[in-house]
């Protein structure tokens, strides 16, 4: 039994013990014994004259009646039974996966876990331990058996995420720790994964729930904006999976108010983009992926507009009139120089310079074009020129070819451009290579073999149309570059900006951050300043439904310590003084029956 909580009334009633003896060593001669009660010495004769520290003459009835005081202080201190009870985890994936629609019934993965959790737990003996954790974003414990009044009452609270799982590595290392560092018997993980191996009767319990659905999913969304062209807004959707098997389509909807804005068939050839060109002006968008297949969370993405900029370019020419005309391109800040004037240190604080009519020895560090270098230039060397030469071929899926109408461009005088290694001929002429473009140690290069200048707009759409393509193909203001994945940790920096859920509740900032947790447009304001950014699942392995789980054997472990279980013992103690003192009561009548027999005067006090 364990003594480690007495009650401070217990440790009274032991402090007093000792003066349960001190009557007999009070006495007086041929008189009766004088003490605060008597109920505990009923039945001790008259006190004869005896020396100091002499025998006493105790009756049983005596020890009966201490039992009894024994027993209510052990009854004070609250004991119980130490046991060794077993500890169970029960984990349940709330990954984005376990959403997916099962094969056999309508019910998602998730709904399936949840019922069968709950049926373990049912299961499991009452001197057993349950904790429950849950797997995504990150592993996490949710409660334990103490603190829930149901299985089902908190399974019900159980919510799913849009958050890809944690990865295989990382699994494997929780479940090790559950186990080794925290002494559970044993581990039961509830997900849509079935094992890649099997695992031996052990620690680990892996309850693969059903087969999924087929599934297709949008891989990523790109929108593109030109800042010499901010109402031309254009979007690339790439698609996973073999398209070309099922009836479908992609739409393009405001996400604010839900209005449709664009929608287009799924390719028959099992192509995987489908490109959206001049898409009507929205604060966000939301593209869709109408089919019918296992997984809906990642048929569905959302893309912000790019922010518009000035960008700053650095024009070198002899022919200072081409920065008035390329002035009055918008968004556009525009330094001249003359080739005299150039250093490869100057050019490197621009994102893009355009060579008119020169060329330097190297390529410069920034992104550049060259319209019409001269012969002899060390960079693209020529070919045979030719008055007005007919534009014959071009490269259709280009960022340069995008809305010209090539009939319609005839330059005054074009030159051939011989082919280099890492350039690909993007428009070709009656007289070869026009247009060379590609990137070269990360930097984007266009190479020209006719004059753009002067831009002139509405009155040589052609060439004004090639001209903001060029300069938007080396900015490549494309505003969010890299998709923001559901579970990301974003870091915040004003202590008092507020970030709002894409279902407008507030997300609480602990420690400078917010996890993303849900798909959609997440709002930042501070101080009336409002950004959004958009978040989207954009998971390849977390939409390849029942992919396999790699996971090792977790060897058993020892308690640490054992686990007490709340069935106290006092309950029964106290059943047990009931019962005693029934006894005393009983003898102590018997006794008076006999001493009133015998005409024996007894006193009891």
């Amino acid at each position: 039994m364990d003594f480690a909580f007495l009650s401070p009334l217990a440790f009274k009633l032991l402090y007093a013990l000792p003066l349960l003896f001190i009557p007999y060593l009070l006495r007086e001669r041929n008189k009766r014994m004088i003490v605060p009660a008597l109920f505990l010495y009923q039945g001790l004769p008259a006190t004869a004259r005896r020396r100091l520290w002499g025998r006493p003459h105790l009756t049983p009835l005596f020890f009966l009646q201490l039992l009894l005081l024994l027993l209510l202080i052990i009854a004070a201190a609250r004991p119980f039974l130490p046991r060794y009870a077993g500890k169970v985890a029960i984990v349940i994936d709330t990954s984005a996966s376990m959403q997916a629609q099962t094969a056999a019934t309508k019910d998602n993965m998730f709904a399936l876990a949840k019922r069968q959790a709950a049926d373990e737990i049912a299961a499991l003996s009452a001197e057993e331990t349950v904790s429950l954790f849950t797997s995504a974003p990150i592993p996490m414990l949710v409660s334990t058996s103490p603190e829930m009044p149901s299985p089902r009452q908190l399974l019900a609270s159980l919510t799913v995420t849009a958050t890809p799982d944690p990865g295989d590595t990382v699994l494997a290392a929780f479940f090790s720790q559950l186990v080794q560092e925290h002494g559970f018997q044993r581990v039961v993980f509830f997900t849509d994964r079935p094992l890649a191996k099997p695992l031996g009767v052990g620690t680990l319990v892996v309850r693969t729930l059903a087969s999924p659905r087929p599934n297709l999913s949008i891989s990523a969304v790109r929108l593109y904006r030109s800042p010499f062209a901010p109402d031309d807004i254009e979007a690339t959707v790439a698609l996973r999976g073999p398209t070309d098997r099922v009836k479908g389509r992609v739409e393009i909807l405001n996400a604010d108010t839900g209005q449709q804005l664009a929608t287009q068939p799924l390719p028959k050839n099992n192509k995987s983009t489908v490109a959206f060109p001049r898409l009507p002006l929205a604060s966000t968008y939301r593209i869709h992926f109408a089919v019918e297949d296992g997984l809906a969370v990642d048929n569905d993405a959302y893309a912000v507009l790019p922010t518009l900029s000035t960008v700053p370019v650095l024009v070198v020419s002899p022919a200072a009139n081409v920065v008035k005309s390329v002035g009055q391109i918008p968004n556009l800040a525009v330094t001249f120089m003359r080739p005299e004037e150039y250093t490869p240190e100057q050019a490197m604080r621009f994102p893009l310079v355009l060579f008119h009519l020169t060329a330097p020895d190297m390529l410069p560090a920034t992104n550049a074009a060259f319209l019409l270098p001269p012969e002899g230039n060390r960079l693209f060397p020529l070919g045979k020129g030719a008055t007005r030469p007919r534009m014959t071929q071009w490269s259709a899926d280009h960022r340069l070819t995008a809305y010209v109408t090539f009939s319609l461009l005839t330059p005054s005088y074009g030159q051939a451009l011989l082919p280099i290694s890492w350039c690909k001929s993007v428009i070709n002429g009656t007289v070869g290579a026009l247009v060379l473009a590609g990137e070269h140690e990360g930097r984007r290069y266009a190479a020209l073999g006719f004059d753009l200048f002067p831009y002139l707009g509405k009155q040589n759409l052609p060439a004004s149309i090639l001209t903001l393509n060029l300069l938007g193909w080396l900015a490549d203001q494309t505003g969010q570059q890299a998709n923001i994945q559901t579970g990301t940790v974003l870091q915040i920096g004003g202590l008092t900006t507020t970030v709002y859920q894409p279902n407008g509740q507030i997300v609480a900032v602990e420690n400078g951050a917010v996890r993303l947790t849900q798909q959609g447009v997440y709002t930042l304001s501070d101080h009336g300043v409002v950004r959004k950014i958009a978040v989207n699942l954009n998971d390849g392995e977390e939409s390849h439904l029942g992919r396999p789980l790699h996971i090792p054997e977790i060897a058993p472990a020892v308690p640490v310590a054992p686990e007490k279980t709340d069935q106290p013992l006092w309950p029964w103690i106290l059943y047990g003084v009931l019962f005693l003192l029934l006894v005393d009561w009983h003898f102590g009548q018997v006794g008076k029956m006999r001493s009133s027999e015998s005409g024996t005067v007894q006193s009891w006090g």
